[in-house]
């Protein structure tokens, strides 16, 4: 209950306080609501309690129903997220006093919901991080260490269902058959993966039999995962997939499921080996991580759907997690097609935004499709590191006015050095052509227009009034700062282009007038976009009076080093290829 600021005082606090306690003790008295047991048709629908981005969260039973009234019907032990947020459990080796007890809490309380549980742990844990050293499977002393570890937690929790590991990433690591190993050296990873994953397997059965292990193949090829899944015992055992080969688990298909060959093919050698396979999926953009959150209900169903027409997917599970307190509409979309999962999108649509008002509702639906289109329109494949160009929280529609750069970055991984090459343009690149980074700014634009279209659909349905006005001015807000934020990156793509395209022209007048022409409408626009910024108002000024000073002063690749320091290991800055710059020499 949310108590008045002008009501928290005198006698009145008192009542309202004893009213709040009663109500919540009635709303929680009762018993648990059932579990769907075929939740859209699936076996398994597996849900993460809390985010990385929203840790803190209780396993209150408000939280565990509202989670369970998405259709969620077995839960993950811990975030299990590679920054530990909130110190939650990521390996076997973090199992320490106070995580068994917050396992055990879980463990009743989802017991006590009804809902099954899965732990998830990356097996085995680096020896060392930094430099990187990993614990060798074919180590006999980290074969025993694993061994009694998983031992002891599926002694001493006996209720926990099953165990997802991942053997390659985020503290879990594995030795090249390139490297200095001298158990692994010449041995490819294809033939000692199965055989480790046999042994947990087994470990698992010993103690408690027909419990089943999950492996999440992360950061390996997929030339790996083929011949992995081809050795592995497939008793008891079970993929988890995420919907793409080669980029991230997102919320829209960026060559996944169908469309995805490599999908394709681990599902279909799962089935015919009788594996049982769990497709991951994000509802929210890791929300709130980023300035883009989750108004786009169309690309839930759609994802929904494409996991759903695999055959040999038993389940699915959610990728980032859930926090009740940042439930949206792509939540509404997911819990009302898990209910009626053959509901064709347009009724699913029309549910969701009933509670707006017979006048919004249709507008909301509109407003909607647009974000659907405009988060499918921003260039993905440009980079990983997409927080940079344009989607980090603190974009407030600046920018700076040095030559615009991508960061890029790429892990010692084989999926990195492999497959993921083949879906981001840029992974550990110093330099680019230039057109790469005008394609970047194109698109970039092209995303905000669409943005910009909800937005209107969502000043429409503010404007004819309902019981969520409130709602559709924070989706406004959010959809119209993201909007802005793009338009701001792909204006400092442009004019960085523009402003050497017209140093290149100076020599010729005719040429020169065409160009800064174009540049002065860039401006324009920014400021437009930047409303009430000085700084570029300033510029705008500046140019006008001067468009040769201004070009020498701005977006100048000369009066900015191309080096950028201290970054991590594995990332890189690419800037544009100056060289592909020709100066007319008539």
């Amino acid at each position: 209950m949310i108590i008045p600021r002008t009501l928290r005082f005198g006698f009145v606090w008192p009542l309202l306080m004893a009213i709040t306690i009663l109500a919540t003790l009635n709303c929680f008295s009762a018993a648990p609501a059932k579990v769907n047991s075929a939740p859209g048709g699936f076996q398994y629908f597996v849900g993460i309690v809390g985010n990385p981005s929203v840790p803190d969260i209780s396993w209150s039973d408000y939280e565990l129903e509202q989670i369970k009234s998405l259709g969620v019907n077995m839960v993950q032990l811990s975030i299990a997220w590679g920054g530990k947020p909130a110190n939650e459990v990521l390996n076997l080796e973090d199992l320490d006093k106070e995580q068994r007890e917050k396992f055990a809490f879980r463990i009743k309380q989802a017991k006590k919901h009804g809902l099954k549980t899965i732990a998830q742990f990356g097996i085995p844990r680096v020896i060392k991080a930094d430099p990187l050293q990993p614990a060798c499977i074919l180590n006999p002393a980290v074969r025993k260490k694993t061994q009694e570890m998983l031992t002891d937690f599926m002694t001493s929790f006996p209720e926990v269902d099953d165990v997802m590991v991942y053997t390659f990433d985020q503290q879990a690591w594995l030795c090249s058959e390139f490297g200095p190993c001298p158990r692994c050296s010449g041995i490819p990873l294809d033939e000692r993966v199965p055989g480790f994953l046999n042994l947990l397997n087994e470990t698992m059965q010993k103690c408690r039999p027909n419990t089943r292990l999950w492996w999440k193949p992360w950061e390996l090829s997929k030339g790996q995962v083929v011949m992995i899944l081809d050795q592995v015992n497939p008793a008891h055992f079970g993929l988890v997939l995420n919907p793409s080969t080669s980029n991230e688990v997102y919320p829209f298909n960026d060559r996944s499921f169908k469309s995805d060959l490599g999908v394709k093919r681990f599902v279909q050698l799962a089935k015919e080996r009788n594996i049982p396979v769990l497709g991951e999926f994000d509802h929210t953009l890791y929300k709130p991580l980023y300035i883009m959150e989750d108004f786009f209900p169309q690309l839930i169903y759609e994802q929904m759907v494409s996991w759903k027409e695999m055959e040999g997917v038993v389940g699915v599970k959610e990728y980032y997690g859930f926090s009740p307190s940042v439930f949206s509409v792509n939540a509404a979309m997911l819990k009302a097609w898990m209910k009626s999962p053959h509901a064709p999108l347009d009724k699913l649509l029309k549910e969701i935004a009933a509670p707006y008002g017979a006048k919004a509702a249709p507008l909301m639906i509109q407003a909607w499709e647009y974000v659907s289109q405009h988060v499918q329109a921003y260039p993905w494949d440009t980079t990983y590191l997409i927080g940079p160009l344009g989607l980090d929280r603190h974009w407030d529609g600046s920018h700076d006015w040095e030559p615009v750069n991508i960061p890029n970055a790429t892990w010692d991984t084989p999926i990195w050095k492999a497959n993921r090459r083949a879906n981001f343009m840029l992974t550990q690149d110093k330099t680019a052509h230039p057109w790469l980074f005008e394609d970047a700014g194109l698109r970039l634009e092209d995303s905000a227009v669409l943005a910009f279209k909800a937005v209107g659909f969502f000043d429409q349905a503010i404007a004819a009034g309902g019981p969520k006005v409130a709602d559709i001015r924070n989706q406004r807000e959010i959809v119209w700062k993201t909007a802005r934020s793009l338009r701001a990156k792909s204006l400092h793509f442009k004019l960085t282009l523009a402003a050497q395209d017209a140093r290149m022209a100076q020599g010729d007048e005719k040429q020169f007038a065409l160009v800064t022409k174009r540049l002065e409408g860039l401006l324009k626009k920014d400021v437009e976009n930047q409303a009430g910024n000085a700084v570029v108002g300033q510029k705008l000024v500046e140019f006008q009076r001067d468009p040769k000073a201004w070009v020498e002063a701005n977006f100048n690749p000369q009066h900015s080093p191309a080096e950028f320091k201290n970054l991590p290991g594995h990332e890189s800055r690419a800037t544009v290829d100056w060289s592909q710059w020709r100066p007319r020499k008539d």
